[in-house]
């Protein structure tokens, strides 16, 4: 990963994913997003927004952000139209990756990462193809899918090691031989890992014969999403 990696990618998400908000209509803005339960699109940007704003004016979460963090953060900002949220994030997000940016290597790549993922879930809540490349964003969590999933399947207690084999390419995850495959592609395994998926979307994916119980609860990381989320379609290449 280089050093600003992380700025790169929050940075690159940001200025996309407001391009694409300011042209949305009112019936778009109040779509309810699937990946985010009890959240409107408008919501959604009021969260990526509040974030900014809370580590920009000092107010930063021990660890990943609660959920009654992020429900203060969508609570301030229900009187606001999506173009002042947007305004809000215009003011805000740069000041917010000159922080990145500081911190190079050591930024959390989770900064960059939830605008990418967020900002696939508004597409898919409101049917806009999502971009087969998503940018410095979406290549770092290609890198933490690879390392986050099944560090501790293979030892007591934890599920057996699985090989994943995904449209770019495969691996192991997990300790010793393998007592499965997964085949999928790495958008698919990194929404799973992100939450997105529900038990029974995990369970149609193709385990290759295996029983996929054993890794249906130890795949996401966030969730599962118990009413699952249907992406759009992504753009080819």
């Amino acid at each position: 990963m280089s050093d600003d990696a992380v700025f790169q990618g929050y940075r690159a998400s940001r200025l996309r994913l407001s391009e694409l908000a300011r042209s949305f209509d009112a019936t778009q803005a109040a779509t309810p997003v699937a990946a985010c339960p009890g959240w409107t699109v408008k919501d959604t940007l009021a969260h990526l927004a509040g974030l900014a704003a809370d580590v920009v004016g000092g107010n930063v979460p021990d660890g990943v952000p609660t959920d009654e963090f992020t429900a203060r953060e969508v609570a301030e900002r229900a009187d606001r139209t999506v173009p002042e949220v947007l305004g809000e994030w215009d003011r805000v997000g740069p000041e917010f990756e000159s922080l990145l940016q500081a911190l190079g290597a050591d930024a959390p790549r989770n900064a960059a990462v939830d605008v990418w993922s967020h900002e696939c879930d508004i597409r898919s809540a409101l049917g806009i193809s999502i971009p087969a490349d998503g940018g410095p964003a979406a290549r770092l969590l290609d890198g933490m899918v690879r390392r986050g999933i099944g560090r501790s399947w293979g030892t007591e207690g934890h599920p057996p090691a699985l090989r994943i084999v995904t449209d770019t390419d495969g691996w192991v995850a997990g300790e010793g031989d393998p007592a499965g495959m997964l085949r999928t592609t790495l958008f698919d395994l990194s929404r799973t890992m992100l939450g997105r998926r529900s038990p029974a979307q995990m369970a149609g994916m193709d385990w290759d014969g295996a029983d996929p119980q054993p890794w249906i609860a130890a795949l996401p990381v966030f969730g599962p999403n118990e009413g699952g989320v249907i992406d759009s379609a992504v753009e080819p290449s």
